[in-house]
């Protein structure tokens, strides 16, 4: 009521009542963690508006045609299906997971890259997960709930093209992943200005968009573009300083929190650091910015060799790897181009400002690093305005759709068969588990359960022979990164040890320190460095 944003869709309804929870939860966990009774507090709180009349009548209900349609719960059950599985994505346990019991235990703590690189991210998404993993959400889920939230949108407005890239979601729905948000979230504004426009729902648009673009930065294209659509649409609403006053919040509370966890404003972005005591040591921000590089090139080259290439000589090298990389950056580029001439063709101020702003966001993303995951939730949208004039039957959709969710099915619940009919696929390790009965009713989740304590300086500290520390209490370390602090002679400690909301900075090492890391790492891993 006070933002003056409403909308006359239930989903967007939801999505937007999210980004409320979203904010909330952020500015909690700058105090307290998220722990049971914050989950508690924010549940009460949420149930406020069913017992305040004037919101009461405001609330828009789900639409009833979604409950008969046979196809809706078809893909809603197969969507859960898929969600019930071991979560294999790797960032599942050298971030995710540590991101959230870091959260659960402490809330969002100063300096805490100073822990693991990893940890300053701290996603906005991942605060959510938090806030919601000891009552509502206890196997970390989110992924499901936003994947059901976006199908009942489609079904909502009618966009049923839309159905193909749920099932692409698959990777993604069994962990707490900002990818699958952003590449639902943009699409979802995408469809909405571009076929499906309503006056009063772009406020909530707006904000979305700028959400989005703070679950994860990748997405800053998306409120740029939204913002275009206020010249092309003549849309009237953004003079109403109200319609900046949330989106504006967000970005606030982004930064901060971004500040407070790695003393960056755009993390990882290291120009935008910020001198404070918990900025960690630049080194480890060089080795940061090397380590996106190498993952342009799927560490074909090194750090020496990239350096040394022209930008032509890097998108050539992008291109033409012998990997199933490359037949996916392939398809980017291909994507791209394509759309653009269509687009052009087209002669659509929304459709080119939407083309232009998404091809120099992939050029800003390479020349960071240019993972395809970084680039897609531009080009699922592109790909949405070239295909969507080639609509065919409602009937047909649905049975390609749902073929195509079935085989994306069939691979993740078999790794064996995906890992022999595309040995590149890297996330194949990690399938150690697909389908099993058991998951059906309790999602299952890999356990280390063992660990050890040490201490350095004044730092007690957790670790566990495995290679990442998914399980283990904070603060964890894996080897490679108590190897790379013995390499580099420095080390976080408290600022204060009575009280861990002081948070870390990064100490140099005396040579006594140094040797009682370097005992740490044969103890536990049998090897010096």
């Amino acid at each position: 009521m006070f933002t003056g944003i409403k909308t006359d869709s239930f989903s967007l309804s939801i999505i937007l009542g999210f980004s409320f929870f979203g904010i909330l939860a952020c500015l909690l966990s700058f105090f307290i963690p998220l722990n049971f009774l914050t989950e508690l507090v924010l549940l009460i709180l949420s149930l406020i508006p069913f017992f305040i009349k004037k919101m009461r009548i405001n609330r828009i209900r789900f639409p009833e045609e979604l409950l008969r349609s046979v196809w809706f719960w078809v893909f809603a059950l197969i969507i859960i299906f898929a969600g019930s599985y071991y979560p294999f994505r790797p960032d599942y346990f050298n971030y995710y997971e540590p991101t959230i019991i870091w959260l659960n235990k402490y809330g969002l703590i100063t300096g805490v890259a100073n822990i693991d690189w990893n940890l300053g991210q701290m996603s906005v998404f991942h605060i959510m997960q938090a806030g919601l993993d000891q009552i509502l959400d206890p196997f970390q889920r989110l992924g499901i709930f936003i994947t059901i939230l976006f199908l009942v949108y489609l079904f909502e407005r009618k966009a049923y093209l839309l159905l193909f890239v749920i099932p692409l979601g698959f990777l993604f729905i069994q962990a707490p992943s900002p990818d699958e948000a952003i590449f639902y979230f943009s699409l979802v504004i995408v469809n909405e200005l571009c076929f499906n426009y309503k006056t009063g729902n772009f406020k909530v648009l707006f904000l979305v968009s700028v959400f989005t673009f703070i679950i994860k930065p990748v997405a800053f294209w998306l409120p740029l573009w939204t913002f275009f659509a206020y010249f092309s649409l003549n849309i009237k609403e953004l003079k109403d300083y109200r319609s900046y006053l949330f989106p504006s919040l967000l970005v606030i509370i982004f930064l901060v929190k971004n500040v407070i966890a790695s003393s960056t404003l755009f993390y990882p972005i290291t120009f935008t650091k910020i001198h404070t005591y918990w900025l960690t040591d630049s080194r480890i921000l060089d080795l940061s910015n090397q380590k996106a590089a190498l993952y342009t090139f799927a560490n074909f080259f090194t750090i020496g060799e990239i350096n040394s290439m022209t930008f032509f000589q890097k998108f050539y090298y992008w291109i033409s790897i012998s990997e199933l990389q490359t037949i996916i950056n392939f398809i980017i580029l291909i994507s791209i181009i394509t759309s653009g001439v269509f687009i052009f063709w087209k002669k659509n101020f929304l459709y080119r400002s939407l083309w232009i702003i998404i091809v120099i966001k992939s050029l800003i993303v390479f020349n960071f690093s240019g993972q395809f995951r970084f680039i897609l939730d531009g080009i699922f949208p592109l790909l949405l305005i070239l295909l969507y004039p080639f609509l065919t039957a409602k009937i047909k959709i649905f049975i390609t759709a749902l073929a195509f969710s079935l085989f994306f099915l069939l691979l993740i619940s078999y790794p064996p068969l995906l890992k022999w009919s595309i040995p590149e696929f890297k996330l194949t390790r990690w399938m150690a588990n697909g389908f099993t009965k058991e998951s059906l009713f309790i999602p299952r989740r890999y356990q280390i359960g063992s660990y050890a304590e040490e201490n350095i300086g004044n730092l007690d500290f957790y670790i566990s022979s495995h290679s990442y520390n998914y399980d283990t209490p904070p603060p964890a370390f894996s080897s490679k990164i108590l190897k790379q602090c013995y390499d580099l002679g420095i080390f976080p400690q408290m600022k204060d040890t009575a009280t861990v909301r002081k948070g870390y900075y990064m100490k140099m090492l005396t040579p006594e320190e140094r040797e009682d890391l370097d005992r740490i790492i044969k103890k536990y891993f049998h090897s010096s460095r």
